[in-house]
């Protein structure tokens, strides 16, 4: 007979708790059958593992030995049950998250075209800034993400699917010219994203590269509450005007013109390495409706 995962095992337990009672009892076995496997593993490797007391099991030099190479085995051992359990997630749950601009422009039609191609997969979906969602990537809480910021996991693959188009706008009550300077809109108040985002520190640098510095600046979490106050003329933002169409059409908001320019954000889709079968048809189909829906120039 071979040596089995289940004497190395209960070998592991009872050295680590120091006693066969201890890892019968975190095992759920009783003790005669913890006794048993450690007698089949002394016996098939021909030392003896323990010096056995009333009161604890010590390993002996040999059973130091033998630990060492059990916790190499239960780790391999650990990684191939994970093979087995991870489900491809295009054909079960996919972890999805996207940055909020990507949710209001277009993320609806790009989950009805995935749904349509694997009516099986189920969405968790969570929308955040993209440093966050980065920071989810990294640590496997998420398998995919549409984001504006780069991570740098390892084990994240990124793909750069074109770039932002992203213009300073406001009410035409509270900037009523169109052609404005860094200096005009220093003065005016100025709504960004709340940090850590990417649109915070773009619209600051924008106002340092000009060699001055807004006045007052607010912040707001959600961009669909930042785009009806820069309709109701509190504040100036940075924002894609593909997500605020209708309050432009309505004349409620104006895309300025400023001399200097907005320096644009890639857009990537990023994913876990090793878990996305559909990475690619995810690419595709983010590109064509992101594309469409005019939040992402492409190239």
């Amino acid at each position: 007979m071979r040596i089995t995962l289940q004497q190395i095992e209960t070998f592991y337990w009872v050295a680590r708790l120091g006693g066969f009672h201890a890892a019968a009892r975190h095992q759920h076995l009783t003790q005669p059958t913890i006794s048993a496997r450690i007698q089949e593993f002394e016996e098939h490797l021909g030392v003896q593992l323990f010096t056995r007391s009333r009161s604890r099991s010590e390993l002996t030099l040999a059973g130091r030995d033998a630990l060492a190479n059990a916790e190499q085995v239960l780790k391999l051992a650990g990684k191939l049950e994970q093979i087995a359990k991870r489900a491809d997630p295009m054909y079960g749950l996919l972890r999805l998250g996207a940055i909020e601009s990507i949710a209001l422009a277009g993320l609806a039609d790009l989950l009805t075209q995935l749904k349509t191609r694997y009516p099986q997969m189920k969405i968790e979906l969570t929308i955040d800034v993209g440093v966050a969602l980065g920071r989810k990537l990294g640590a496997h809480e998420l398998d995919i993400a549409i984001l504006n910021d780069s991570t740098d996991a390892p084990h994240v693959i990124e793909t750069a699917i074109g770039h932002t188009d992203l213009h300073w706008v406001a009410s035409p009550q509270l900037v009523p010219d169109f052609n404005v300077t860094p200096h005009d809109l220093a003065s005016v108040p100025i709504i960004t994203v709340s940090q850590p985002s990417s649109n915070h520190s773009l619209v600051m640098n924008w106002f340092r590269s000009a060699g001055c510095n807004p006045d007052n600046v607010s912040s707001c979490n959600s961009l669909s509450m930042m785009s009806r106050l820069v309709a109701a003329g509190h504040a100036a933002a940075v924002m894609s005007p593909a997500i605020m169409r209708a309050e432009i059409d309505a004349g409620l908001i104006h895309v300025l013109n400023t001399e200097r320019p907005i320096t644009q954000q890639g857009f990537f889709v990023a994913y876990q390495e090793e878990c996305l079968s559909g990475a690619d048809t995810i690419v595709t189909l983010a590109k064509e409706v992101l594309t469409r829906s005019r939040v992402l120039i492409p190239g």
